[in-house]
């Protein structure tokens, strides 16, 4: 896994719908976007991305996650400009509002970065991370977004994840983490082994109605959301973890704390 660096600059791109992500990520946990890469193309499934906002101030760092996809060709985000661009789809674990709240920024990056080997701000996107400051990025970050209170309900879908571990152990912090919570990939593959991709509130089946395209697709809810959990714990793949569409996902974190599978599905009775 390599880690890259995408940039927002609002002065030439109007993210017009932030705040409806923002609101997207505080209600389910993680959000996904469609971002441009600049000129990289080595962006592969699974790598870690952060995002730096340009420009006005502030600047400085303002979400984390993973590349859902590798680099892929479409229509150019510039109206005015006539070509294409390199994109990648990125689902944030983090996202921050700029708008009122802190950023990781130039002071704390030269922190992280004492030998100034990183263009932390730099005018492509999809910059490569040097691998030399990539622990120490991740260590700040973790302890920025819990100082600032940035961890939620957040996870990694599964289908990003694809490690195979052996023992089930949840709720660790770690400076090289997946996700500011660590998830473990292989108490994921174990739930779906034994419960299978449909949803455990509606039934709703992504390969049975997108074919080869929605095969393997599903979300994965914690019962007992890791982020509640003091430290690590011992995690029962099979009663503690459970299949559900992202659309009931995101009505089971209506509340705090999340309804149950039963209330949902009593609710799509009524």
């Amino acid at each position: 896994m390599n880690t890259f660096l995408c940039t927002w600059n609002p002065d030439k791109f109007d993210w017009s719908d932030l705040r409806q992500k923002i609101k997207e990520f505080e209600t389910v946990g993680y959000v996904e976007e469609r971002w441009s890469c600049g000129n990289s193309k080595s962006i592969r499934k699974g790598d870690r991305v952060f995002l730096i906002r340009l420009g006005e101030y502030p600047k400085g760092i303002m979400g984390s996650g993973y590349a859902k996809s590798s680099v892929y060709i479409a229509p150019h985000w510039d109206v005015n400009k006539v070509g294409i661009a390199n994109y990648i789809n990125i689902e944030f674990d983090i996202l921050i509002n700029p708008e009122n709240n802190n950023l990781l920024d130039k002071e704390a990056l030269e922190t992280i970065d004492k030998n100034d080997t990183q263009q932390w701000f730099p005018q492509q996107s999809g910059i490569s991370i040097k691998q030399e400051v990539v622990d120490a990025l991740e260590k700040s970050w973790l302890e920025f977004t819990i100082k600032n209170k940035h961890i939620k309900n957040n996870f990694i879908s599964n289908d990003v994840l694809n490690k195979t571990e052996e023992t089930f152990i949840e709720g660790r912090s770690n400076k090289s983490i997946r996700t500011n919570f660590e998830r473990n990939p292989g108490a994921h593959k174990k739930c779906l082994s034994h419960h299978g991709y449909s949803c455990k509130v509606c039934d709703f089946n992504f390969e049975r109605t997108f074919g080869e395209t929605g095969k393997n697709f599903i979300h994965v809810h914690h019962i007992n959301p890791i982020s509640e959990m003091k430290g690590e714990y011992n995690l029962n793949p099979i009663s503690d973890l459970v299949p559900v569409c992202p659309n009931c996902h995101a009505m089971i974190h209506q509340r705090k704390p999340p309804f149950t599978i039963n209330e949902i599905k009593e609710m799509r009775k009524s």
